[in-house]
Order: structure tokens, then sequence, then C-alpha cells
């Protein structure tokens, strides 16, 4: 019998898992709980699924068990662990974003994308702060109605860091 509609295309993997977990003696986790943990933390599925993955029979129950904290506290240990290493290796900081527009502008540039590679070295810029997105709002928090037109210049000139004698008055 055939299917009805387009055929679906297979799910690239995010990550390819290892093919044979082994103890961790450091946490004392065994072979099936390190890879619940690799699959819990590293494997894009949840708690069932990773189980499931890891050759648990009762798979919902498994990993209940596991992540409970009273059962088996090492995983619940060597999961906060692995998270924390996960967080700290794929961070956003702006050294990483500044090498990774870099290597964006670079590539671009060696193809002919011109328009990327300036747009990259656009971000590049406001990241290295030598840019100023001047589309922002600013709150003066000010009655104008009560202010005079010299305390106007005055404040502005605060906020924009200016001089206010250098603002045209147009409307004397």
């Amino acid at each position: 019998m055939a299917t009805k509609g387009r055929p679906r295309k297979p799910k690239e993997k995010i990550v390819d898992a290892p093919v044979q977990f082994e103890k961790d003696g450091e946490h004392g986790l065994t072979e099936m709980q390190s890879s619940f943990v690799w699959h819990y933390t590293e494997g894009a599925c949840g708690m069932t699924e990773a189980a499931r993955k890891a050759g648990y029979e009762f798979p919902s129950q498994a990993s209940n068990k596991l992540l409970n904290g009273k059962d088996f506290p090492n995983v619940v240990k060597a999961i906060r662990i692995k998270q924390d290493e996960l967080a700290e290796k794929y961070a956003i900081t702006p050294q990483k974003t500044g090498t990774m527009l870099w290597k964006v502008m670079e590539k671009a540039y060696e193809n002919g994308q011109f328009n990327a590679a300036v747009s990259a070295i656009k971000e590049l810029n406001q990241l290295a702060g030598l840019s100023i997105n001047r589309s922002q709002n600013i709150n003066i928090n000010a009655n104008l109605e009560k202010m005079s037109r010299e305390d106007i210049k005055e404040r502005l000139g605060q906020l924009l860091g200016a001089d206010p004698d250098t603002y045209s008055d147009k409307d004397k």
C-alpha cells in the first residue's frame, strides 16, 4: 500500500552517541547509568527516551528513579557536572561571538559574498563598541511644559553627552 503525501525526510542526528559506554569510576556509575547521563545531557532527548536508549527495561520508571536524587544521588551529581561543563563549553561570550563573526566575514569575503562580509563587520564593530545604534529611545522623564528652552537644551546635553550650545534652535 502506497503512503499518501510527500515522503518524510530522515531526521538528522544532532550528535552521534558513543558506541559503547564504560563504568564511571569517579562517580560510581554503571555502564547503563553512564549511558543514561550521556543521552540525557548530550543526546537531545527527554528522561524517558534517555532511559530507553540506555537500555532500561521500564524506561519511565527507571528515569524517575535515576533523577529523584534519593535512589541514585551519584547519577544526579554526574548530570549536574555534565550540564555545567556543557554550559561552559557552549556559553555565548563576546570573545566567541567575535571569533565566529570574524570567520564568517573572512569566508564570505573569500566567496565574493560582500554583503554578508559587510554585515559581519558591522556586527563586529557593534560588539567592540565602535559603532552605536542611534535608533535607541531615550526616556527623558521630564515634563517639557514646565521646562524652559535652556533647561531642555541642558538636559539633552546631559543625555547625549554633547555641548548644549551646539544645538540650533530654529523656533526662536
